[in-house]
């Protein structure tokens, strides 16, 4: 019995210390660390912009900056936080980029240091951090976000990813949306899906939000059937969404053309008796894109309609499918996925139809591996390990049998007290020598590729641009980016942060361990986004950022006079008033393309002058002809034309997809125009002069011993990428679908 009495006690004790271990480490988190929410509705995707939500606890300093690891596992501090007025509690916001899956986050308090239990600032934060909490997507996994009751959107996702490479609906609910949505923390998601029925519960902040990211290139399925009634009294920028003004409900009882779009039957089975009622609009849109699907005649009551909306694309639905009689029908997901493109989102994940290419896990990746490589022989870079390899193998050899043999048969062992210093000093200079010549004492270099897209009818300005930086010795740099001079511009919005490859590969954002380092210590950005503050640089090696900012530009960019003839080609005239020519320059529209040459700014093309059109898909895929067939250009995965990859990028489902690339886009997803070509758009694109840059980068290096150098980034290419949007007036064109009835001229 005094046993068990002893192990009774001691297991009261035990558990007497576990609660109140417990209840000092809740009475800590509640002191020092308050719920933090990261994403939308706790989920957030590697690699990808996240906002992020800080509670303001009373009687606790308010928090001042956020911290969050990288792919190298260094902290990366936001900018200064700010309390947002009106937020509950007055919560902070940041907005941060998780470079791990389990990226560390830490919470710099004001006054750090004092009590409170939050990490001082600076230094190494990697003691008071913790993993970024909520539910981490990795950067290969399409998200789609949803607003709405729709059960069918799950088995519509596998539809279109596919079981290899799977989508993820994240709900949009009040409770989900961090305080000031902004545009940038949709950059995680590939779709979005929004429900008329529920559009009325989201504030007029995050359908600002929304209407954002859809012009800065986002997609979004709006389902408004009778509810777009409510949608078009609610005002922009909702209504917008809508293909037309002044919206009247009218029956629907025929259900044919429907279901042949979805490939499903059984929805006039599904429906009231009465019918259906949906809208029909007294004033279509002048750009109200291409009707897809219709009853009686096209224009009298479209059903699903496909336009611009800036960089990017809404798809409109004319039934709510979330009404209650609908949300049982088996064919929900064929119709979601038909909505959604088809199989368009599986090209964003990472392709298995080349299983041999080990070389670049996507499209983004190959530029990165393009840009790292400095084209002339003065570039800092690594001696290649072959080399290193065989130096080493050559001093074995020298010590092992050469001066041994040598040794062994002069017949006087105190030789080899000479020869193995002479041994050592020899490779010792022979290293050096090799470093010096690999770039060890050449100076440090940049280089920058540029995108600049403009759409010509709403005013948008988006630029993308990546750089690549090389030290020979140990740095630290600071980075800021601003939209360029060469196109006028107001309120521009701008980022900039690290550039790393996705997937699990060595470097990867989704790799279990971080990437090492010879140069490790915390970063942060400045007073915003578009600075970075002293980002470490390791001897003889490089880092690699990327960049993208959105501003309105105040003058017209292009006069146009283009409509869509009855065969559904381009006819009319065009003029640019670019400050700058624009060489190479070609007119795209659905899937031709005419050819333009040199386009100066102010004189005027015309199609009947021009040669075309001809494919674009070949040539896009460089297709020529050999005998009687024609053969692509195969796409090399170890290619390095910064140039080309950012041309096939641009256009990469036009060009075929993952079926011509055998890899995905990446992260330059979000510059493929494709989805524009199909609608009311035609696109403008050129090479701006290699002295023209579509982002201004400020380079600051400073050097552990030396002076501050302030470096000239230099072109990968002979210049920006530019990309003109124009509007082909609606009613003076039949669609660019072949989707028509036989009895249509």
């Amino acid at each position: 019995m005094s046993h068990r009495n002893e192990w009774a006690t001691r297991r009261r004790l035990v558990t007497a210390l576990c609660l109140v271990v417990a209840l000092a480490a809740a009475i800590r988190a509640d002191d020092g660390g308050p719920a933090v929410v990261a994403g939308i509705g706790g989920v957030h995707r590697t690699g990808y912009w996240t906002p992020l939500a800080i509670p303001v606890t009373t009687g606790i300093s308010p928090p001042s900056r956020a911290w969050v690891a990288d792919p190298d596992g260094q902290l990366v501090g936001s900018p200064p936080l700010e309390r947002e007025a009106g937020a509950p509690g007055g919560a902070v916001r940041a907005c941060i980029r998780p470079g791990r899956p389990a990226a560390q986050l830490a919470i710099e308090r004001a006054g750090a240091g004092q009590g409170g239990g939050a990490p001082q600032a600076a230094t190494r934060l990697a003691d008071a951090a913790s993993p970024l909490p909520g539910t981490t997507v990795a950067s290969t996994t399409p998200l789609v976000l949803v607003h709405g009751d729709l059960p069918a959107t799950a088995a519509a996702l596998r539809l279109v990813a596919g079981e290899r490479t799977p989508a993820l609906a994240v709900r949009l609910t009040t409770a989900a949306i961090p305080p000031r949505l902004e545009p940038r923390d949709l950059d995680a998601f590939d779709e979005a899906i929004m429900c008329g029925r529920d559009l009325g519960t989201l504030a007029h902040d995050t359908l600002t939000a929304l209407d954002g990211w859809v012009r800065g290139g986002g997609r979004l399925v709006l389902i408004a059937g009778e509810s777009a009634v409510a949608v078009a009294v609610g005002g922009p920028p909702a209504c917008d969404w809508l293909p037309g003004r002044e919206p009247r409900l009218v029956r629907l009882r025929r259900f044919a053309s429907l279901e042949a779009f979805a490939r499903a039957g059984g929805l006039a089975g599904r429906s009231p008796p009465q019918g259906v009622e949906v809208p029909q609009f007294a004033e279509p849109l002048v750009d109200s894109g291409t009707v897809e699907v219709f009853e009686g005649s096209r224009t009298e009551l479209p059903l699903v309609i496909r336009r611009a909306h800036g960089l990017g694309t809404i798809t409109w639905l004319g039934i709510d499918i979330d009404a209650t009689w609908a949300t049982a029908w088996p064919g929900g997901d064929r119709l979601l996925a038909a909505l959604l493109g088809g199989r368009s989102i599986a090209d964003q994940g990472l392709s298995n139809a080349d299983p041999g290419r080990p070389r670049v896990p996507d499209l983004a990746g190959q530029l990165r591996l393009a840009l790292d490589t400095f084209p002339t022989p003065h570039a800092a870079r690594g001696v290649p390990f072959e080399i290193l390899a065989g130096l080493g193998v050559l001093y074995a050899l020298a010590l092992y049998p050469l001066d041994w043999w040598f040794v062994g048969r002069s017949g006087r062992p105190w030789f080899s007290w000479l020869t193995l210093p002479m041994l050592a000093g020899s490779f010792t200079a022979a290293t050096w020598a090799i470093g010096g010549l690999w770039g060890h004492y050449a100076p440090p270099r940049c280089q920058v590729a540029d995108v600049l897209d403009i759409d010509a009818a709403g005013g948008l300005v988006r630029g993308s641009s990546w750089l690549a930086v090389s030290s020979p010795a140990n740095a630290a740099l600071d980075i800021s980016v601003a939209a360029a001079a060469a196109v006028p511009v107001t309120g521009t919005d701008a980022a900039v942060s690290w550039f790393a490859d996705s997937g699990t590969g060595f470097g990867g954002v989704d790799s279990a361990t971080a990437h090492p380092s010879l140069a490790a210590h915390d970063y942060t950005h400045g007073d915003s986004l578009a600075d970075l503050v002293g980002v470490p640089i390791a001897a003889v090696s490089s880092r690699l950022f990327e960049s993208a900012w959105t501003a309105a530009t105040p003058t017209p960019i292009a006069t146009s006079t283009l409509v869509r003839d009855s065969r559904g080609l381009v006819r009319g005239r065009l003029v640019h008033q670019l400050p700058f020519p624009l060489r190479e320059c070609r007119l795209l529209h659905a899937g031709w393309l005419y050819d333009i040459g040199d386009f100066e700014p102010g004189t005027t093309f015309d199609t009947e002058a021009s040669r075309g059109p001809r494919s674009l898909a070949a040539a896009l895929t460089r297709r020529v002809a050999i005998g009687d067939r024609d053969r692509a250009e195969r796409w090399d995965t170890a290619g390095l034309d910064v140039a080309r990859i950012l041309e096939v990028a641009g256009f990469h489902a036009a060009a075929g997809g993952t079926g011509y690339t055998t890899v995905a886009a990446g992260r330059l997803q979000r510059l493929d125009l494709s989805p524009l070509l199909a609608v009311d758009r035609a696109i403008v694109v050129g090479r701006a002069p290699a002295g023209i840059r579509g982002t201004t980068w400020h380079v600051r290096l400073q050097q552990d011993h030396g002076e501050p150098v302030t470096l000239a980034p230099e072109a990968a290419d002979s210049g920006p990428l530019v990309r003109i949007v124009i509007s082909l007036p609606e009613g003076q064109s039949t669609p660019a679908t072949a989707e028509l009835p036989e009895d249509t001229p």
